[in-house]
């Protein structure tokens, strides 16, 4: 067999090996309930995807779509990549659109790749998507493309549309300026590897430009959101700020091992840009993480790139990460640590069925704060005043005011309650305040929740 020939057929079976492992991942990750031992496949395995779930359903009729956690405030954050789930949940539950879009996309990024790399795609696809030294307190890209690949792939296909993209210019542009509204911290460090590259390459006419319109898609990206947060912009750069190897490390080696075999400057500068940033700014310690992980796949294409005879240093690093990627991911996504399987909901199920048939859309729920051992799904429904702290306080938000307000609420009731539309009284509530009561009739009520609306 031609030599060429096996290049191709070793891309492909790499290929089926991942897409077999994203398979697999979507039947196995986050749906398994031990404690009925039955499947669930339309429930939130994490807080993380209740939010996410919430901010869908919240993008169906605003935009910016409001904060699903903070209710009555725009969302801060990147949503864009957020609407082919939005389009699949018209049709089907948001958390079976999440695992079906995982799966897509994988296969859109492994075309795109080998448009760009006819030969190697497939290691870099591997090492990409399936990828990861196995342990660490931060995720490898992988570990993270497998369950929530919706949030992340389509920033990384348009990455790469925009470096390497040559004949389609408008193609490049789009992708270039979407980056800062697939996701806006990425898109910074993609802006730092682009203004690099420019510098490299004497200021040339093509990478100014890449530069402009890159700054320009994360700027008008941000404007949107300008005044949410309660700190200043640049506090994830603050308050983050340390000079701290301790997780960095780890994910940066094997990668490094690749880029240096690769011996390609562009690909040294997106190395560094990464390992720099996640050296010493840590509010948002992952991003760094996969980018050194997409200069890592970048770095194993390269390498196969005519008259190069290093593959067997790819297809090394490869397996090795490939092993880790599995072992990581079993000891994160087992169910049997309970970590990560299916929250169900059947004490407010019924209330959430009234809420989304009988309520407007921009309604805002006042409930207790989510917090560790959650079960109430109601977010998805409807925004709620105040719910995960973490998915609040990461926007620069401060929460504590309104933490504050729901204890004197449920404490001592007000006459009113102008920021929220409908106070709910369920199992969660009922545990932390067994006496409240209002004095007015509830809208709803069955079995196991009240609801009272608070404009009367």
């Amino acid at each position: 067999m031609p030599k060429r020939d096996s290049y191709i057929i070793i891309d492909l079976l790499l290929f089926l090996l991942v897409l077999a492992v994203y398979i697999t991942g979507q039947a196995l990750i986050g749906a398994y309930l031990p404690s009925d031992g039955a499947f669930h496949y339309d429930a939130p395995a994490d807080v993380d995807f209740l939010y996410y779930a919430g901010i869908v359903n919240q993008m169906k009729y605003s935009f910016p779509p409001q904060n699903p956690a903070y209710g009555g405030v725009p969302l801060s954050q990147s949503f864009i990549q957020y609407y082919p789930v939005v389009g699949l949940s018209f049709v089907m539950s948001p958390y079976v659109a999440m695992r079906i879009l995982n799966l897509l996309y994988l296969v859109l990024l492994a075309l795109v790749l080998r448009r760009y790399f006819p030969r190697g795609w497939g290691v870099g696809l591997a090492i990409i998507t399936a990828g990861s030294v196995g342990f660490g307190l931060i995720n490898s890209l992988g570990i993270d493309l497998i369950a929530r690949g919706f949030n992340h792939f389509p920033f990384f296909i348009a990455f790469f549309i925009a470096v390497f993209e040559r004949k389609i210019l408008w193609l490049r542009y789009a992708c270039l300026f979407l980056l800062g509204w697939l996701h806006s911290f990425t898109a910074l460090l993609a802006l730092l590897f682009f203004a690099g590259v420019a510098v490299v390459d004497r200021f040339d006419r093509r990478r100014i430009i890449d530069t402009a319109i890159c700054f320009l898609g994360l700027v008008s990206a941000a404007s949107i959101t300008l005044g949410v947060a309660d700190k200043p912009f640049y506090f994830p750069f603050v308050e983050g700020f340390r000079f701290d190897l301790t997780d960095l490390w780890m994910h940066a080696v094997l990668p490094l091992t690749l880029v240096v075999f690769a011996r390609k400057v562009h690909i040294y500068i997106l190395f560094f840009v990464a390992f720099i940033f996640g050296l010493l700014f840590h509010y948002n310690p992952f991003f760094p993480v996969f980018m050194l992980y997409i200069a890592g796949g970048w770095a194993a294409m390269e390498i196969f790139a005519p008259r190069r005879r290093d593959a067997v240093i790819a297809y090394a690093v490869a397996g090795i990460l490939f092993v880790g990627f599995v072992a990581g991911a079993i000891a994160k996504y087992n169910p049997s640590n309970e970590n990560f399987v299916p929250h169900l909901d059947p004490a407010y199920a019924g209330a959430a069925r009234w809420l989304k048939e009988h309520t407007p859309p921009e309604s805002v729920l006042l409930t207790t704060i989510l917090e560790s051992g959650w079960h109430c799904r109601l977010m998805e429904t409807r925004a709620v005043y105040l719910g995960f702290i973490p998915h609040v306080a990461h926007l620069g938000i401060d929460w504590r005011a309104r933490a504050q307000k729901i204890l004197t609420f449920f404490r001592k009731p007000p006459v009113y309650m102008t920021e929220t539309s409908y106070v709910v009284y369920g199992p969660a509530e009922r545990k932390v305040f067994p006496n409240f009561r209002l004095n007015w009739n509830p809208v709803y009520s069955d079995a196991q929740v009240t609801i009272w609306t608070t404009r009367r």
